[in-house]
């Protein structure tokens, strides 16, 4: 497999905002260690490092070789131990996997994810977007779904999308089983990556 994450292209302004929500939900809680699912071009862990005065400890999991993660392994059976980070910094990865594995791949990240899971999915409806601006005031944007699911997923790289496939419920039904789902939003300019913010449930 090459690594096909050096580019501008895949990089693209929408994604730099993705990336600007990861580092900035795994910082929020004062992590010692990170570990990354999905390197891919490595800017989330490379700023994360950097803007911790290097206090942070990053470990990268990716099943591409290519790419040169620390380790090189299926999410569906993280090679760690109970309570291994603080946080685990997962986006735009488990759309590559059959949804029937979601279940397992959550119980996975509980394990190992001691403060927070920061999670990213694909929400590929159309939408309708209305940004507002008013002085003395952050600006506020309403983004609005189509309510709708497709039967199928027409991406050749994903398996499923939020929306194409896999209803929003379902998701927020597997996450609720194991997590506290703190924060839900979507990335304000593409409006494509639905974040989801974690924290575990104690274990039965």
């Amino acid at each position: 497999m090459d690594n096909t994450y050096l580019t501008l292209q895949y990089n693209s302004k929408a994604r730099w905002l993705s990336f600007w929500y990861q580092i900035s939900e795994s910082l929020e809680v004062s992590p010692r260690s990170v570990l990354v699912i999905g390197k891919g071009s490595g800017i989330a862990e490379n700023v994360i490092t950097h803007l911790s005065n290097h206090k942070t400890g990053i470990l990268t999991l990716d099943i591409n070789y290519a790419v040169n993660s620390d380790v090189v392994g299926s999410i569906e059976n993280l090679p760690f131990r109970k309570d291994s980070f603080d946080v685990a910094l997962c986006c735009q990865v488990l759309e590559h996997i059959p949804f029937e594995h979601f279940p397992l791949v959550m119980s996975e990240l509980h394990k190992v994810a001691v403060k927070r899971v920061v999670l990213s999915l694909p929400h590929g409806r159309k939408h309708l977007k209305v940004s507002c601006s008013l002085p003395f005031a952050e600006e506020k944007t309403l983004i609005l779904k189509n309510p709708f699911t497709k039967h199928a997923c027409s991406s050749k790289q994903h398996q499923w999308e939020i929306g194409r496939g896999i209803s929003l419920k379902q998701v927020r039904f597997h996450l609720s089983r194991l997590f506290v789902i703190e924060k839900e939003y979507l990335n304000e300019i593409s409006c494509d990556h639905r974040f989801f913010i974690l924290k575990r449930r104690k274990s039965i």
